[in-house]
């Protein structure tokens, strides 16, 4: 420790009274710090050995290295950018490929799916859950019924569409019946997505309270697949509208029929053809077909997900109240 405080400010030390005669051994050495001190030297002690120093080479090392990383990072912020501005410079060159129906119609879909608030619905639970006691926070019920207004809000998704309200009443009831479950399960797959919500340990214990193993497996499944920009996920919900995908299953009634599917085809094909105009534009060919590919590849998954959830009483009961509220919202709106 004497070596260790001293060597590095021998300078700083008073010289010895006796000229450097001083004999030091293990009872004396305390009486001449400057004599003690030559004799650490002489015995072989150094510097350089002092932990001090080994951590001053550290924290270089670290420096250097925290050095490299920040350049790094700005080359990738850099990157980033100029791909931001390519796929920006797409876009505006793509103003003459997209129609005025074309531009206007994405517009109102980007605002029909903004009004639903999801985001900040999340983030305002996130703040609550989190100025509560610890063991107080992610309660089942608290987590499913933020899963339920996620699911309850993409009712609006159909109030808004101006495609949806012209359908006749019947195949409007048909078309909420069929896709709701899609729509509000995959929107709010997004949302807690995006917000980080899922690797929450507390909150994936409540809803594995909640839903069964495997329908947690096909969540993370479709939560995995889920790296779209948001405009083209708008579009995509846009297209499950007015799907007539559906999961089989066995029942003694007749299927019922939509009355107008020729207006519903063109109108599915009006979503689609936007879906691949803007992403082609956006991104590339390459990237478009992959896109689309995901997407149908995540369908499956929700697919299987919501056969397995469906079982659950408590999530059929939640599916079957926004239908519900959903139907009765647009009758109103006539």
């Amino acid at each position: 420790m004497f070596f260790k405080r001293n060597a590095e400010s021998r300078q700083e030390h008073s010289k010895c009274h006796f000229n450097g005669h001083c004999e030091i051994n293990s009872l004396n050495r305390h009486l001449c710090s400057s004599c003690r001190l030559v004799k650490c030297f002489e015995s072989g002690m150094q510097i350089q050995m002092l932990r001090s120093s080994i951590i001053k080479k550290n924290k270089t090392k670290r420096k250097i290295k925290e050095t490299e990383r920040l350049d790094i990072l700005t080359t990738l912020n850099n990157t980033n950018r100029t791909q931001n501005t390519l796929n920006s410079n797409r876009l505006q060159s793509a103003q003459s490929t997209f129609s005025i129906n074309d531009w206007n119609l994405l517009s109102n879909l980007t605002q029909c799916y903004d009004e639903l608030g999801g985001f900040s619905l999340v983030q305002d639970f996130i703040r609550e859950q989190n100025s509560l006691p610890p063991k107080a926070r992610y309660k089942r019920t608290s987590v499913s019924q933020l899963i339920l207004s996620l699911i309850g809000r993409s009712q609006l998704f159909y109030e808004n569409n101006t495609h949806f309200i012209s359908l006749c009443s019947h195949d409007r009831s048909i078309l909420v019946h069929s896709s709701m479950k899609y729509i509000g399960s995959l929107g709010a797959c997004f949302i807690i997505r995006n917000n980080d919500l899922w690797n929450n340990l507390i909150f994936y214990k409540s809803a594995e309270n909640f839903y069964r193993f495997n329908t947690l497996a096909g969540t993370v499944r479709i939560l995995n697949q889920l790296d779209f920009d948001s405009t083209f996920l708008k579009l995509a919900l846009a297209i499950l509208v007015f799907s007539t995908f559906d999961y089989t299953y066995y029942s003694n009634l007749a299927p019922v029929e939509l009355f107008d599917i020729k207006t519903i085809l063109h109108i599915q094909n009006i979503y689609a053809e936007l879906v691949w105009q803007y992403l082609t534009c956006k991104y590339n060919h390459k990237q478009a077909v992959v896109s689309i590919s995901t997407f149908i590849r995540c369908l499956f998954f929700l697919n299987d997900a919501i056969i397995d959830a469906i079982e659950i009483k408590q999530y059929k009961d939640m599916i079957d109240s926004v239908i519900q509220q959903t139907k009765k919202t647009i009758t109103l709106c006539e």
